[in-house]
């Protein structure tokens, strides 16, 4: 029996936080403040006027995306030198002195002059902001669809699930604490945080989106650059909230006006992506988030041109809507598309003003693909024991990738409260497992996970339902014992191909009741392929098998019958 390759799960938390990345600030020769040191979204380098040749030797290493501070000691001596590294992305100029307040305006990376300290790191939180919205040294604006399909698919089933798990306080906390660690120690973003927890409402999310604040950034950084699982997952109450909303608007909107209109962008895009824009005309791509940065000589600016045709649109995952009754910038005409919302290029064209015009079509998400009732994504009470992968395939990926996805999941404090939390809500009027829960809570180990799963207790009954019921939000908040047991199977597996010493076929046997119009479904995919929706447990021991099958008792059910399966390993 040769061993497959297997997917082992986050190990628990230790203070991994999966930080977002940090803004490169590097300071020559000025005096910082506090506020600029206790922001912990920077990564601060300071160099005094003395380390010239370490700030040197520094600015034109291999670090990426280096945002300068320096004094006009720079501006006389460097500035044209240095201007043109790629990895300087903006400059700063701190200046007492008036006559270097008119610089050069061929320098399209310095942000300006300033003699005071406090307005410069303003200006430079301002237009950080911005290049952290839209600029991404890694990742275009669009992606083309027909290359990235499975990719497109996959982030497209993960918003489908995330917006199938239903809110609890404990995930509000672990959102909010997200927030905390982003701001670090900065008082006045800590005093945002506070103000989200103490106000937020899920009604209210394309406010908190439109306000200048943290979350903005913190948002653009999560789901467009980082594109880490775990965080966004912590991010996934804020997330489904903005698009509940839009999509709540947009249904309203369609009611109002059955026309189409026509939203504006304009930003700056590099020439390859411009170029790939071009050879993509009628292919249909998918929106990540905008691109933004300054002095860049590969980059152009490009006036984009999107159709939305609310009477044909009903898009349920990436909808679309006008928000600026809703938004913080009440008089401004804002259109909000959601992320992975699919375009379709039409033209892309340079005019006589050397400006590049693109103009795209906003169309129904082809990617959606539609799943009957026995599907993730439709509740239904039948538990599902089985499925016949020749004819329910969709259906067995889309399962498949939800386990991929909270195997994926890194194990927190917070999982295991919401585990817990969950576990009570379905007993809370029965004692004896509300007994048993508890002593869960004591005493359970991540070692010990196959032991409490072969008792006959609250945890196997409850993971099997859920897992056979598939319902998403369930096998969610299960995840804290589903990725344990995951790991210990996964860790026992070895141990047991050793004991089989060479071995390479073995006989399992399961025995158990089951319905007669069930068995009829297995016989009549004789030659197919199945899938087993929950953990299964076998023997090696035939006999035992028979005896869990009821063995031909009499008081068995007429609706059921004595079934022994016999699998080859």
């Amino acid at each position: 029996m040769s061993s497959r390759s297997r997917l082992y799960t986050r190990s628990r938390h230790q203070n991994n936080t999966h930080s977002i990345k940090k803004t490169n600030l590097v300071i020559f020769d000025i005096d910082v403040n506090q506020s600029m040191l206790s922001d912990s979204t920077i990564e601060m380098k300071i160099f005094n006027e003395d380390e010239i040749d370490l700030w040197f030797d520094y600015i034109t290493s291999d670090v990426n995306e280096i945002h300068l501070f320096a004094s006009n000691l720079l501006y006389t001596t460097f500035i044209q030198f240095i201007h043109d590294y790629p990895q300087i992305k903006s400059i700063y100029i701190f200046c007492k002195d008036q006559q270097y307040i008119n610089y050069s305006n061929t320098l399209t990376k310095l942000q300006g002059t300033f003699d005071d300290i406090n307005v410069m790191w303003e200006k430079f939180q301002y237009n950080r902001n911005i290049f952290y919205s839209y600029y991404d040294s890694k990742q275009g604006t669009f992606k083309n669809i027909d290359s990235e399909s499975a990719e497109s698919i996959w982030w497209i089933v993960f918003n489908k699930i995330l917006q199938h798990i239903k809110h609890t306080d404990i995930a509000k906390d672990e959102f909010i604490g997200f927030c905390r660690n982003f701001v670090g120690n900065n008082e006045r973003l800590l005093t945002e945080v506070q103000q989200l927890a103490d106000c937020y409402e899920s009604t209210q999310a394309i406010y908190w989106y439109s306000k200048e604040t943290f979350l903005y950034e913190l948002l653009i950084r999560t789901l467009r650059i980082e594109k880490n699982i775990n965080n966004i997952f912590k991010l996934r109450l804020f997330i489904t909230d903005l698009i509940s909303q839009l999509r709540n608007l947009q249904s309203d909107q369609r009611n109002i006006a059955n026309h189409s209109i026509l939203a504006y962008r304009g930003q700056l895009m590099s020439i390859e992506e411009i170029q790939k824009f071009k050879s993509d005309i009628d292919r249909e791509v998918g929106l990540n988030f905008a691109e933004y940065v300054r002095g860049d000589p590969n980059i152009e600016i490009v006036f984009i041109t999107i159709e939305l045709d609310s009477n044909s649109i009903n898009n349920n995952i990436a909808p679309f809507a006008k928000i600026s009754t809703h938004s913080d910038f009440w008089d401004e005409e804002e259109v909000l598309l959601s992320m992975n919302s699919t375009l379709l290029i039409e033209s892309v064209e340079l005019d006589e003003d050397h400006r590049w015009n693109a103009r795209l079509k906003y169309i129904d998400n082809q990617w959606d693909v539609e799943f009957d009732e026995r599907s993730i994504f439709s509740r239904h009470g039948e538990q599902i024991f089985i499925r016949h992968l020749s004819k329910e395939n969709k259906q067995f990926i889309a399962f498949q990738l939800l386990l991929d996805f909270i195997l994926r999941l890194e194990q927190t404090p917070y999982v295991k409260q919401e585990f817990l939390q969950f576990s009570r809500s379905k007993y809370e009027n029965n004692p004896a497992q509300l007994k048993e829960i508890d002593d869960f809570e004591r005493n359970y180990r991540p070692e010990d996970a196959v032991k409490w799963f072969s008792k006959d207790n609250f945890l196997y009954r409850l993971l099997n339902t859920s897992l056979r019921i598939e319902s998403i939000d369930d096998i969610v908040k299960m995840r804290y014992f589903i990725n344990d047991l995951h790991n210990q199977l996964a860790e026992l597996q070895s141990s047991f191909i050793e004991s089989l010493n060479g071995k390479k076929e073995i006989i399992l046997y399961r025995g158990l009741l089951m319905k007669v119009a069930l068995l009829n479904e297995l016989r009549e995919n004789f030659g197919g392929l199945i899938s087993m929706n929950s953990f299964v447990s076998a023997t090696q021991d035939e006999y035992v098998a028979i005896v869990f099958s009821g063995d031909g008792e009499q008081t068995i059910p007429l609706d059921e019958v004595s079934v022994i399966y016999e699998m080859l390993i």
